[in-house]
């Protein structure tokens, strides 16, 4: 043990660094409200994971981005029982083995005073550490970039083709992680033939760089297989490419957010209807109905037509972008980066922007003056500047965040830990001239790299308070969320999606009037807000104005046909009224938008239990089952079937599971207290869950009446 621990001190000490400081971040950024309700990507993927656990492990259609991290996180979920802290800290082991693999690099290439120098600096680099806790693709891209660097390093030159193929495999891997790291394949390909120039064999050289790439293809193809075998459209890897291409290209486009001019992308837009939106814009446009394939390559179009007849405004934007990408300035895509410091005291040592943007503001001048000082070595390291020379194009050709990024980071770090020494060895060998040549270099490139350009440097204060508006609302805490959203409005006033759920809030609380009045306002500032109508015949609803609810509820449907919730509050108010076709159509037309929608199927079940068609009301549950869990509401409705079809035990396990999962729910109580009693259960076994409500809700008169009759009274 001795031994190992000497021959693998540094790998050992550089591991442990890292984890630890991600273990301590970790603990600390749990105390973000956020940190169990994830938002946008992290839901998503979050989402995707949960449909693989839970039976639908290929999918049923095109794959919208590259699979291998949503599988990844579904097993780190399966082995954790879906507990997001060890999910994150799993990641955090990962994110550990990264540190460790910039170490080797480092010392393989250049030193192992480099090398160490680069692996606690990654150990301790803030933007990493933020986003590896995150359910998001770099932890795995990240890491799966560094091994294959690393392997093709130690291959190069080395005639095993095994090897060779393996290391294909990797960045094949890294490719269904994010597929723009294949946009770097024909360099590394051009490289390893570089690197067998000794080799006589001609046909040798060939046979390796052939091997290399099949070890690629091995991945990407099982996806494009799988996409195949799934839609009948042989889709390479996923189908983004096309809209991502042209939001970072087109009119709109200023290289940060996501902007397009056929759609409003903003928080009025959940990222859920995302992909739904740009293929009904696409399809609008088209004419007609298209696969994912033709969607994609509609989007590809579209931007390159923009490019094609507006190449000045491209190369202004295209700028713009790789100004973002290398100023030191993080910005942020999913929360904000530097409002996150709040959380974490360790982090806001690791991360700042006053004077200098810590870290990267400092790291990359740093690397410059590095790859000037290694130029000499240029063609050792040549992969590292393919590596961040290559890979910028592959963001800056769509959006620039910090995210966006962090693959580069690591060969940044390995060029700032080879400048700082050899800068120190030239002051220390007197060699002024040169020295002084490389530090008025490094001060020019501090001063560029910590300034603020075009739209860049400024904290998105609006959108930090509505993401927390929307995590306390996720989280049940009304009163936090009605906070927040006023926090919001505060330094944005006219966004109707906040004033919308700042008044979806009220109603929650019973404020009615207030909440009627947000409403309004959101449809005085957009005409066209169908969620603000919909919430409007809530209200009207609530108060069994049916005729003017369901006014409200078609007028949200004429300005969103898509608004499910809408079609599905049509049927509800319908079989308020025992009016059941019309119910069940309103319902089965909000299925036919959102086939998905677990609630809707319990909602049918509902309706054809009213209906006394059993069997169907049964089938729904079953269906709805098998896309979440029911709630209380729902278990007790599908309980009232087995009741009303002589299944009393099926009936009480439904009632059960009920109180289970929401022990204030007093019709639950109820119901098992009726079928203890008509089918013949011991009258004690009624009396308890009377007895239970009745100290729950000691207005429940039912509840009382039935007790009277068990005691004979």
């Amino acid at each position: 043990m001795k031994k190992f621990v000497k021959k693998h001190k540094w790998p050992l000490v550089i591991f442990s660094a890292a984890f630890l400081l991600r273990l301590i971040y970790l603990l600390q950024y749990r105390s973000n409200p956020a940190f169990d309700f994830p938002m946008v990507d992290e839901l998503w993927h979050l989402r995707w994971a949960r449909e693989i656990i839970g039976g639908n492990f290929w999918g049923d259609e095109a794959l919208f981005r590259g699979p291998l991290y949503p599988y990844l996180l579904a097993f780190f979920l399966k082995i954790t029982g879906s507990s997001l802290f060890w999910t994150r800290l799993l990641q955090m082991i990962i994110a550990s083995f990264s540190a460790v693999m910039v170490y080797l690099l480092g010392r393989k290439l250049i030193s192992g005073k480099v090398g160490i120098i680069a692996g606690l600096t990654y150990a301790a680099y803030g933007t990493m550490i933020f986003y590896e806790a995150m359910l998001l693709i770099p932890v795995i891209f990240v890491l799966l970039n560094l091994i294959a660097a690393y392997l093709m390093v130690i291959y190069k030159g080395r005639y095993q083709p095994g090897r060779w193929f393996l290391a294909g495999i990797v960045l094949g891997l890294a490719a269904i992680a994010r597929p723009n790291i294949l946009l770097l394949a024909p360099f590394f390909l051009v490289w390893i033939y570089l690197g067998f120039l000794d080799l006589k064999n001609i046909r040798r050289r060939f046979l390796i760089t052939l091997v290399y790439l099949a070890g690629i293809l091995i991945p990407v193809f099982s996806v494009t297989l799988r996409n195949y075998v799934v839609t009948g459209e042989p889709i390479l890897i996923s189908s983004q490419g096309g809209v991502n291409l042209y939001i970072g290209n087109n009119p709109d486009t200023e290289g940060l957010t996501m902007l397009m001019p056929e759609l409003r992308l903003d928080e009025s837009l959940a990222w859920d209807d995302f992909t739904a939106a740009t293929r009904e814009v696409a399809e609008a446009e088209a004419g007609r109905k298209l696969t994912a394939a033709e969607e994609s390559s509609f989007w590809t179009k579209k931007a390159l037509k923009f490019i094609w007849q507006n190449p000045a405004t491209f190369l202004a934007i295209t700028l713009k972008k790789t100004v973002y990408f290398l100023v030191g300035f993080e910005n942020s895509d999913q929360t904000d980066i530097y409002h996150s410091r709040t959380y974490s005291s360790l982090f806001s040592i690791l991360l700042w922007k006053k004077l200098i943007c810590f870290p990267f503001g400092l790291i990359f001048p740093l690397a410059v003056v590095g790859m000037a000082v290694c130029w000499p070595k240029r063609k050792e390291l040549a992969l590292f500047y393919v590596f961040i020379i290559g890979y910028i194009p592959t963001v800056v050709l769509f959006l620039v965040t910090a995210r966006h990024r962090l693959p580069v980071i690591p060969f940044i770090l390995i060029f700032a830990a080879a400048g700082v020494p050899a800068l120190w060895q030239l002051i220390k060998k007197g060699a002024w001239k040169t020295a002084w040549k490389y530090l008025a270099l490094l001060a020019v490139l501090l001063i560029l790299s910590n300034r603020t350009y075009f739209d860049i440097g400024f904290e998105n204060v609006f959108q930090t308070h509505f993401n927390l508006g929307l995590t306390y609302e996720r989280r049940g805490d009304l009163s936090a969320a009605e906070k927040e959203y006023r926090k919001a409005l505060e330094n944005n006033p006219n966004s109707a999606t906040t004033i919308n759920n700042l008044g979806y809030i009220l109603y929650r609380q019973g404020r009615y009037e207030e909440a009627l009045s947000q409403f309004r306002k959101a449809i005085n500032i957009d005409p066209d807000y169908a969620e603000a109508y919909n919430n409007i015949g809530l209200i009207l609803e609530s108060q069994s104005d049916y005729t003017n609810a369901e006014t409200l509820y078609r007028q949200a449907l004429s300005k969103n046909p898509g608004l499910f919730q809408a079609l599905i509050n049509l049927g509800d108010i319908y079989l308020d009224q025992d009016r059941f076709p019309e119910s069940e159509k309103a319902y089965l037309d909000a299925l036919e938008t959102a086939p998905d929608n677990k609630n809707i199927f319990f909602k049918l079940g509902a309706l054809y239990a009213r209906m006394s068609r059993f069997a169907e009301a049964e089938e729904m549950f079953i269906k709805g089952r098998q896309l979440g869990e029911p709630g209380a509401v729902d278990l007790v409705n599908w309980g009232n079937i087995y009741f009303s079809t002589d299944q009393p035990q099926r009936a009480i396990e439904r009632y059960q599971r009920a109180i289970a999962a929401d022990s204030s729910f007093s019709q639950a109580y109820y119901n098992l207290a009726v079928t203890f009693r008509r089918f013949g259960y011991p009258s004690n076994s009624a009396r308890t869950y009377l007895e239970t409500l009745l100290r729950l809700n000691p207005g429940f008169a039912p509840a009382r009446e039935l007790l009277m009759k068990l005691d004979g009274k």
